[in-house]
C-alpha cells in the first residue's frame, strides 16, 4: 500500500473512530433504537424450540394411544415409527419424540395435561426469530432511495453493488420469515406412575 493511501485509511479509520465507538452493532435479539443497522445479519435457518417434559398418567396402555391423537391434532409429526422409540410395557414407560408447528405447542401441553401430569416443560430456543416488521421497514427504505437517487447511485457503482447486496439478502430473509412456520421439537416421555 503506498504511503498517501496508508494516511488516506488511516485517517479515515481515526475521523471514524468516535462514530463507531458510539454505534456498536446491535446484540441478537437486542430492540435497537436510531438509524437501521444495515450490515445485520438475519438468520434463514427455521426457528425452533427444544421441548423435553414427562407425562404422568394412571392407566397407561390407554394414555398411549391419546397422547398420539393429541400430538397428530395440533399438527405433529413423530419423528420415527411408534415401534421405533424406546419404551417398556412391562415397566410402563414409553420416550416418544415429535415436532409440530411453535403456535400450536401451548395447546399441545393442554390436551397432555388432560392425559395425566405435566409439569412446564424444559424448554430450549435455538436460532433467533426473524424481526419481519424490521427487514420490511429496510426494504422499503432501500426500494425508496434506489428510485430517488438512481442517477446519483449510478455514479458510485460500488456504494449501488452493496446496496444491492444487503436488499438480495432482506428479500430472501422476508421469504423465509414467510414460508417457514416455526417449529417444537419435542421429546417427551410417558410413564405410570
Amino acid at each position: 500500500m503506498s504511503r498517501s493511501r496508508a494516511a488516506l485509511a488511516a485517517f479515515l479509520l481515526a475521523a471514524s473512530a468516535p462514530a463507531v465507538a458510539a454505534r456498536p452493532a446491535p446484540s441478537a435479539g437486542a430492540p435497537r433504537s436510531g438509524p437501521p443497522y444495515w450490515f445485520k445479519t438475519y438468520s434463514t435457518a427455521p426457528y425452533k424450540e427444544f421441548w423435553s417434559g414427562t407425562l404422568t398418567v394412571k392407566d397407561f396402555a390407554r394414555a398411549l394411544p391419546a397422547v398420539e391423537a393429541a400430538v397428530k391434532t395440533e399438527d405433529g409429526t413423530f419423528t420415527a415409527p411408534l415401534g421405533d422409540f424406546a419404551g417398556s410395557g412391562r415397566d410402563r414407560v414409553q420416550q416418544l419424540s415429535f415436532t409440530l408447528p411453535l403456535d400450536r405447542a401451548r395447546a399441545l401441553l393442554a390436551r397432555l395435561r388432560r392425559l395425566g401430569d405435566l409439569p412446564p416443560p424444559g424448554v430450549r430456543a435455538s436460532g433467533a426469530p426473524i424481526p419481519l416488521q424490521e427487514v420490511r421497514e429496510k426494504i422499503a427504505r432501500i426500494m425508496k432511495e434506489k428510485e430517488e437517487h438512481a442517477a446519483d447511485l449510478a455514479r458510485v457503482p460500488a456504494a449501488a453493488e452493496a446496496q444491492e447486496e444487503i436488499l438480495e439478502h432482506l428479500l430472501l430473509v422476508e421469504a423465509v420469515a414467510q414460508s417457514v412456520r416455526p417449529r417444537a421439537y419435542f421429546d417427551l416421555t410417558v410413564r405410570a406412575r
